[in-house]
């Protein structure tokens, strides 16, 4: 803006300036949509380092019972206790103090409006013979059961609903029936196997 005569004038911007602009602004949303595929296409590859595009195996396998150690808990699945027992369960495994995998056993599912739980925390025993005495034992009698596990991180495993679904509609296409709850097993490398204890028809 310049004064001419005691005239305020403002400068002329020429058509190839101001489109310029408009160029400017069309080019910050494509800028934007590139990175959103970009973002997209860098997620996608996590997911599958991780192993989420991985198939799901569900079999049934021969087990010999599970002899267990840990705790018992009752209360919110939001507690911090099942995350405090659950790093005790594995500290005694790294430690080697306990021979067998961290499990957790939901013997009443967390419920929907209070998310109140009954669990047990513990270990699964490869060692009958090595547990601490001041855990508590326990023993789920068994010769069979449903397995569930996927070669990927815990992370992007399916939803406990999903899973549940799978293991209802095997064990009604093997006629089998369910013998108590299921035993998430915390596997080394953050992967996870479920099995179902389960009856075999005879």
């Amino acid at each position: 803006t310049v004064v001419e005569n005691g005239w305020l004038l403002h400068p002329v911007v020429p058509n190839a300036v101001q489109g310029s602009f408009i160029v400017s602004r069309s080019g910050i949303r494509k800028l934007l949509g590139l990175l959103a595929v970009l973002l997209l296409i860098t997620l996608l590859a996590i997911f599958h380092q991780l192993g989420g595009f991985n198939p799901v195996r569900i079999e049934l396998v021969q087990v010999d019972n599970y002899h267990m150690v840990g705790r018992h808990f009752e209360g919110s699945f939001r507690s911090d206790s099942i995350r405090v027992y659950f790093n005790e369960m594995k500290s005694l495994v790294l430690q080697g103090k306990v021979e067998g995998q961290p499990v957790i056993i939901y013997d009443q599912e967390p419920d929907g409006t209070r998310g109140f739980s009954r669990s047990f925390i513990g270990i699964v025993l490869t060692d009958n013979d090595a547990s601490p005495a001041d855990l508590e034992n326990r023993e789920i009698s068994a010769s069979h059961a449903i397995r569930v596990s996927k070669d990927a991180h815990i992370s992007v495993m399916p939803k406990p609903e999903k899973i549940a679904k799978k293991i209802k509609c095997f064990s009604e296409q093997h006629g089998v029936l369910p013998a108590g709850p299921s035993i998430e097993i915390y596997m080394p490398n953050n992967r996870l196997v479920i099995e179902q204890p389960v009856f075999l028809n005879e």
